[in-house]
């Protein structure tokens, strides 16, 4: 079918346009089946067909072990398809990349160069760490390869292997840097591509490299090489100033004769970055020429070539500007291209060169974008408001840079940023009205026309009916009103504008510019009445009464607005002009002679309207320093640390006013910071202020005096207080309930000593270490000489008066150098967009961390490459492994049987038996040999024995000898329990303390729920747990009642039921008995633990009206011992013992440990040999779960099998040695008189120990089992 290759699948696809999903998920089935199969044609255009799917979308991760099938075939055409798909689909996160080592060291290692160019480039797309580490040795040989081919592609691909294995940069090194006298050229220029790329982020470790670079510079003819040698030097420059002056040359003379306009960029592009520029003797003339280059740039037709040309201007326009403006004419065109990336570092580069003779020019040709000719085919982009903000944000710029040093009109600027107010057409209001105001300010001489302008706006209706839309530029009229109010004596006809402050409408306005008409409605109708003092008659008087009414009759449509400022001035304004029009009024109405000279000199203006000028006018508004404050100069004799009076403590005054100023409250705000010196305020949230200012020398000392009698007076008053207060949610003290406490303190909060908390100064300024290094480092700087960028407020002679950033000081008072320095230099701004990280940049983290300026070290070497498994490896030692486990499993199975058939024998065999005679007999019974039953004959149970008459037994013989029946065989049946296949049987298990609480005491034991065979399934164990009180807390006892068990599940252990409850209460006396299972499902071995809590409620009467209930909580914990899981199997004859232990391969795993039987010194043999017997039987019964398969003197043999199905066998042996005593107070000198001698001979004494040896069929339960005996012995 023509869907089995990959053309035929690219004709279906567009042959089934409208069922195009349909139809690739049909071929998507067949490629499931088609990558399955055993033939490799099939199998690698399956991949084909899913590697093409891939790139329209389709997810092929399911197919990637098929994918390295592929990739592993003998066929060099199948082998491309292989790693074509693998680069297309494999991720860092792919699991089978660790298949590919040794698949990637067998291709490398082929001998068509084909296949290992195909390698190198598969592994550069699909390298992992691992990958890089296990290869990089294998590239690192490879750079010695016969062909240049190869070579050429081992360098390409150990840069990839380096960003994932940097340590393999510092190993390889050498062998890369030999690789730069390559005779082959292709792989010369490899080498430098890749070390040009490595030194982005790190360049000074190929400082080595510049003798070998410089001789490549002036002997290659290779422009691509070139580019890269030369952006490397561009790097080195900065490092090595020496190497400026050498480069000069090469540079100068590719510059003046290359033609490739590549190289040429990038020669001049270096030329800047490096700094070669400012070393160089002639560096005007060098510039000179690096921008007649770059014009040949601009005036190409080719887009590309006029961007990187304006780029590189851009770079130049900060040291030689004078040179860039001399390509005015050319830049400016460039603003008017139609892309929008040209125009905009044509922006850049216009914002970077304008002076005061070429700043009106350029904001008009600026301007002009915002308003295009209806004639001209203007770009879309010039009406996006994100262009036209950028625009009107750059003519601020470029105005208002160094303190509008470049302005020499200021009418002129005043008037640029109210045409910018109507043709915006973009929402820039904040900043306009930012500049109209502080160029207001700082400029006195432009504040008449400032005014006007004003006016014009105020006026205008458009700005008031258009407020509401989005590219409103309306926060201009706060400008408008701030300034009419301001510098009111410049307003023509101030009853005008407060007409136009209070038409209706303004309502819709923001605000702040409400908030600002308010006011400065007040401001000029104070100016206003103010003047009409000095030529006073009936006229003023009427006027003044029209103004007050109109005032008094518009304001109050302020003080419906929703904002509290401007709801607070409208209401102050609106009493203040009721005040003055009922003053006006009530003048009017007392009568008046009619003549004005009389008016006016019987009659004065109301008193209000002469006191409000002075709350305005007093003193003209200036900019002020940022300094001026600390410049105050303090007073003679002042002391702000000293106390002027001693406080006296007043009690009744809270935390928050004691020691402190007022000020220094804050309220209920957590960590808000007072004060601007970084001092902080902690609040409780009940209005107790913990915090306290950091310099308070004044509450260090008050307090420091005081005695505990003091303190404990002011506890008991704030318990008072705290008490009666509506405000603190607390218990109250009638009641007899316990106060709330809080969930994060275990006191309450009448407890807590705030006294004695100790006081943390929290300061930020340790973070200000940066900006005092600045500068201190500026200071020592700005006494050696200036900084030639700096600009200085020009004279009153050249120009008008501008207040600069300094502002007004105190008398007497200047700034220092260091706080010169902070003020913000706008000298050597230059417009500069933020850009952002590309998408294609390498994370250089790792590499640039690299030092390869030391040699190797010979212990630096490559580490032991990984060995993968090959898919066919791993997939055999898998089929041998289960092969193993099926042959052991019927190994065992045909060892259970075996043994099964001779139990039985051995029990046949015993029926057979005659009467045996025993110590103990019970009673007798006549077995019939011909019927096999048994009869009673008689019974007697005095003293365990029988007593048969002899009589008696023979008359029966003859009766049944007469008969011709055989005479009866006796079997003796004894009334003594028989011995148990397990001791453990006897003995009851011993339960074990968990926990003991509250007079509640809490026991547990813990078994296994079968202990008869072994299980497949995880074994069930079975916790029992008894509850018993104690002892009781009083008279009346507490009744305990709601008792729950809760367990923690973990993925080790599965409950049947977490939760169990206990009906009933819990009384003295009484045992309540829990009973829970649960599921080992981990590994059994040490470290396994049951976890839990008594959840219980109990009630006690506090006196004989309140019952008081109260939950407590009893947490536990206990540990699973391996001992549990044992079953009980039948005793082992010794015989049987020896044979299982002489299989080593049944009992692969061994371990031993030893433990010290604590003996006297005076203990006899059989002493010691009893102890040892007992130790035996404790440790096989309750701490290994085994039986003592065979016991002689100083050894035992012990044998056990796990519910898992493990076997455990030990041998127990008992040690005996003498030791010299030598401590001197146990030493005791014995003398032995023999013939005439006395010898004197030290003390010895025995000791004991007992050695265990075990063997099992599983090391993690053997290691439990261990443990479990050395904690045994520990406490012997």
């Amino acid at each position: 079918m023509f869907e089995e290759t990959l053309s035929g699948l690219i004709r279906g696809i567009r042959a089934n346009k409208k069922n195009e999903q349909r139809y690739i998920a049909e071929r998507l089935q067949e490629i499931r089946k088609e990558v399955k199969s055993n033939d490799p044609d099939v199998k690698a255009t399956a991949v084909s067909k899913l590697t093409y799917l891939q790139m329209l979308g389709y997810d092929m991760s399911w197919a990637s072990f098929h994918v390295v099938e592929v990739m592993s075939s003998a066929k060099f055409n199948h082998k491309r398809s292989g790693y074509l798909a693998a680069t297309q689909s494999f991720s860092q996160e792919t699991d089978v990349l660790m298949l590919t080592t040794n698949l990637l060291k067998k291709d490398l290692a082929s001998s068509n160069h084909l296949e290992v160019g195909v390698a190198l480039n598969g592994l550069s797309l699909i390298v992992t760490p691992d990958l890089a580490r296990d290869l990089c040795q294998d590239l690192v040989a490879m750079l010695n390869h016969s062909r240049p081919y190869v070579r050429k592609k081992v360098v390409l691909a150990l840069y990839k292997v380096f960003l994932k294995y940097p340590e393999g940069l510092r190993l390889s090194f050498p062998k890369l840097k030999e690789r730069l006298e390559d005779p082959d050229p292709s792989v010369v220029s490899a080498v430098v591509n890749v070390i040009c790329e490595l030194a982005r982020k790190n360049p000074k470790n190929y400082l080595s490299l510049a003798p070998q670079l410089f001789k490549l510079l002036t002997n290659s003819s290779n422009n691509w090489m070139l580019i890269k040698i030369i952006k490397l030097f561009g790097a080195l420059t900065p490092l090595e100033p020496r190497l400026a002056k050498k480069l000069l040359s090469p540079i100068t003379n590719l510059i003046q004769t290359t033609q490739a306009m590549s190289l040429l960029y990038e020669c001049v592009h270096t030329v800047i970055t490096g700094g070669m520029l400012s070393m160089a003797t002639n560096s005007d003339s060098l510039a000179a020429m690096c921008v007649n280059k770059l014009k040949t740039f601009l005036e190409d037709p080719d887009q590309n070539l006029k961007y990187i040309g304006l780029l590189a201007l851009g770079k130049i326009v900060p040291t030689h500007p004078k040179l860039v403006a001399e390509h005015r004419d050319i830049i400016l065109q460039c603003i008017d291209d139609a892309d929008i990336s040209i125009r905009l570092p044509a922006l850049d580069l216009v914002v970077g060169m304008v002076n005061k003779k070429n700043l009106p020019d350029i904001v008009k040709r600026l301007m002009a974008h915002l308003l295009p000719s209806p004639a001209d085919d203007s770009p879309p982009s010039l009406l996006e408001p994100a262009y036209r903000a950028d625009i009107i944000n750059r003519i601020v710029f470029v105005c208002s840079q160094n303190s509008y040093n470049n302005i020499a009109n200021f009418e002129w600027y005043v008037a640029v940023l109210v045409d910018l107010t109507f043709i915006a057409g973009t929402k820039v209001g904040d900043l306009l009205s930012n500049q109209i105001m502080d160029v207001g300010v700082r400029v006195k001489s432009v504040r008449q026309y400032c005014v006007k302008a004003m006016q014009r706006i105020l006026f205008d209706a458009t700005i008031l009916e258009n407020c509401t839309l989005p590219d409103s530029n309306c926060e201009v009229l706060y400008a408008a009103a701030w300034i009419a109010g301001e510098y009111c004596s410049y307003l023509d006809n101030p009853l005008q504008i407060i007409e136009c402050l209070l038409r209706p409408g303004v309502t819709k306005l923001p605000h702040n510019v409400q908030a600002v008409y308010v006011h400065n409605v007040l401001k000029i109708y104070s100016f206003w009445a103010n003047s009409l003092l000095y030529n006073w008659d009936r006229d003023s008087k009427e006027d003044l009464i029209r103004a007050t009414t109109l005032v008094k009759d518009n304001i109050p449509m302020f003080c419906s607005c929703t904002d509290l400022e401007v709801q607070e001035r409208a209401y102050n304004v609106r009493e203040i002009f009721t005040v003055i029009y009922k003053d006006i009024t009530t003048l009017d109405t007392n009568g008046a002679p009619q003549d004005d000279k009389i008016f006016a000199s019987t009659l004065k203006p109301p008193k209000i309207v002469t006191e409000l000028p002075p709350l305005f006018f007093s003193y003209e508004l200036n900019p002020v320093a940022p300094k001026a404050q600390k410049k105050v100069p303090l007073p003679d004799g002042l002391d702000l640390d000293t106390w002027i009076h001693e406080p006296i403590p007043d009690p009744q005054c809270s935390d928050n006013e004691r020691g402190e100023e007022p000020e220094e409250s804050y309220g209920h705000g957590y960590g808000q910071k007072i004060g601007g010196s970084g001092d902080l305020v902690f609040s409780s949230g009940n209005g107790t202020t913990f915090g306290r200012r950091r310099k308070s020398l004044r509450r260090q000392k008050y307090g420091s005096d005081e005695s505990d009698e003091v303190n404990e007076v002011r506890r008991k008053e704030r318990r008072e207080r705290i008490k009666n207060d509506p405000y603190y949610i607390g218990g109250d003290s009638g009641s007899s309930k316990k106060p709330k406490v809080s969930r994060y303190s275990h006191h309450s909060p009448e407890e807590i000593d705030v006294d004695s908390i100790k006081i943390v100064h929290l300061t930020m300024d340790d973070f200000d270490t940066k900006s005092r290094k600045h500068k201190s480092t500026n200071k020592s700087r700005k006494s050696k000489k200036t900084n030639p960028g700096e600009s200085t407020p020009p004279s009153p002679s050249t120009g008008p008066v501008i207040y600069t950033d300094v502002g007004e000081m105190p008398e007497n008072a200047t700034l220092s150098d260091d706080e010169k320095d902070t003020i913000p230099s706008q000298s050597s701004s230059v417009w500069i967009k933020k850009q952002d990280k590309g998408i294609l940049d390498v994370d250089f983290s790792g590499i640039s961390n690299v030092d390869l300026s030391t040699p190797l070290a010979e212990d630096e070497i490559f580490p032991q490459p990984t060995v993968y498994l090959s898919p066919e490896e791993v997939r055999r030692r898998e089929e041998e492994r289960v092969n193993r486990l099926k042959m052991e499993e019927r190994r065992l199975m045909h060892a259970r049987a075996t043994e099964r058939v001779s139990k039985e024998k051995r029990e046949g065999s015993k029926k057979n038996k005659s009467i045996k005679k025993k110590q103990d007999v019970g009673e007798i019974s006549l077995t019939d040999e011909n019927t096999g039953k048994a009869k009673k004959v008689s019974k007697n149970k005095e003293e365990g024995g029988i007593k048969v008459s002899k009589k008696k037994m023979e008359k029966t013989a003859k009766e049944v000898k007469k008969k011709g029946k055989k005479i009866p065989t006796l079997v003796l049946k004894s009334h003594k329990k028989k011995a148990s296949t397990n001791n453990a049987e006897m003995l009851k298990i011993p339960s074990k303390l968990l926990a003991h609480s509250d007079g509640i005491e809490i026991t547990y034991t813990l078994r296994l729920a079968s202990s008869i065979e072994p299980k497949s399934e995880p074994p069930l164990l079975i916790a029992v747990f008894n509850m018993r009180r104690t002892e009781a807390t009083g008279e009346l006892d507490p009744s305990i009642s709601q008792i729950v068990y809760k367990f923690d599940p973990s993925s080790d252990i599965q409950f049947e039921s977490t939760l169990i409850r206990l009906e009933g209460d819990l009384i003295r006396g009484e045992d309540k008995e829990a009973i829970v299972e649960f599921r080992v499902l981990g590994i059994v071995g040490t470290g396994l633990n049951v976890s839990g809590r008594l959840n219980y409620e109990k009630q006690s009467l506090a006196d004989e009206q309140d019952l008081q209930k109260t939950t407590a909580e009893i947490p536990f914990t206990f540990p699973i011992p391996i001992s549990v899981f044992m079953l009980k199997v039948p005793s082992i004859s010794p015989k049987q013992f020896k044979s299982l232990v002489s299989k080593s391969a049944d009992f692969p795993f061994s371990s031993a440990t030893t433990g010290t039987l604590n003996i006297h010194s005076t203990s006899s043999p059989e002493s010691v040999e009893q102890l040892f017997q007992s130790t035996i039987h404790q440790l096989s019964l309750f701490y290994t779960g085994t039986h003592i398969v065979e016991q002689v003197s100083g050894a035992a043999t012990i044998y056990g099998k796990t519910v898992q199905g493990y076997q455990v066998a030990g041998m127990v042996k008992l040690n005996m040695r003498e030791q010299i005593v030598k401590d001197s107070d146990q030493y005791t000198s014995h003398k032995v008189q023999s013939f005439s001698e006395t010898i004197d001979q030290p003390l010895t004494r025995s000791i004991a120990s007992i050695s265990v040896e075990f063997k099992c069929t599983d090391q993690a339960f053997l290691d439990g089992l261990v443990t479990e005996v050395e904690e045994f012995f520990q406490t012997l």
